[in-house]
């Protein structure tokens, strides 16, 4: 039975598109009130937890952090109080409020701090921002797991040539990312700023050297694969990013944790 949280490689990128359609001004409540007290309810190895620990590392919010161990049934505590699912992440705020599900917890701390630039205030690249992450999740991430976690080597390598179709759509979405004058030429996904699109997919490129360690699939790499230039110049500069190297564990722990989805 598979543990009571999203399957870091199921597709539940999708999230209220109203969320990132809305231009993010903040209202002056927000911005004048105290400090508010976070608890952030975290499990080291869940690649959705990690958005919401990389999105408080870039505004800098202060919290608490509460691990929860996925790998046993949850305290009922938790059931009861923080998420009748049983997933993480979870935000508590002020000791009374629970926001839940990983987007919205890293939108929420991201439009607290609007200071950090996360959120695009330009309409197309908002659009261009919730697409990404829904097609990353929807279309490429699926096929990645597939891949990576099947014991059968032919069919790896049926899903090899797969993920390098689905790679090349999302390569073609990084190029054709709207860029403003000012956002430069660098290799995030809008120029040379971190945002929004790196931070909730950064995880899962951290996650993607699993593809070759099971099941001695051929790896797939700028050098094979010279027509997906732009993914590996865009994942190389997310995974550069010192706050996700600190969300995420060694390879030698992800490797071993992973195990359970081989089948």
């Amino acid at each position: 039975m598979l543990p009571h949280y999203q399957s870091p490689f199921f597709s539940l990128f999708t999230f209220s598109l109203s969320l990132l359609s809305r231009h993010f001004l903040l209202p002056k409540d927000i911005t004048t009130m105290t400090a508010q007290k976070f608890v952030l309810y975290n499990s080291d190895l869940c690649p959705y937890a990690a958005r919401a620990v990389i999105a408080a590392a870039e505004t800098n919010t202060e919290h608490e952090v509460v691990s929860i161990d996925l790998s046993v049934p949850r305290p009922d505590w938790y059931l009861k109080d923080i998420n009748p699912y049983g997933q993480v992440p979870a935000l508590k705020v002020d000791d009374k409020h629970i926001i839940l599900e990983s987007l919205f917890v890293a939108e929420y701390l991201a439009d607290l701090h609007p200071e950090a630039g996360l959120l695009p205030s330009d309409p197309l690249q908002r659009a261009q921002t919730r697409y990404l992450i829904h097609h990353w999740g929807a279309r490429t991430q699926p096929v990645h797991h597939k891949t990576a976690f099947t014991l059968d080597s032919a069919e790896a390598a049926k899903h090899r040539e797969e993920l390098i179709v689905e790679l090349g759509k999302f390569n073609k979405l990084l190029l054709n990312a709207h860029r403003k004058e000012t956002d430069g030429e660098g290799s995030f996904f809008l120029g040379n700023k971190f945002t929004f699109a790196d931070l909730a997919i950064a995880p899962f490129l951290a996650r993607f050297f699993l593809l070759t360690q099971y099941n001695g699939v051929k790896d797939i790499t700028v050098e094979s694969n010279p027509e997906l230039k732009r993914f590996f110049e865009w994942k190389d500069a997310v995974l550069e990013r010192s706050t996700v190297q600190k969300a995420t564990p060694s390879q030698e722990t992800l490797v071993q944790s992973y195990r359970k989805w081989l089948k």
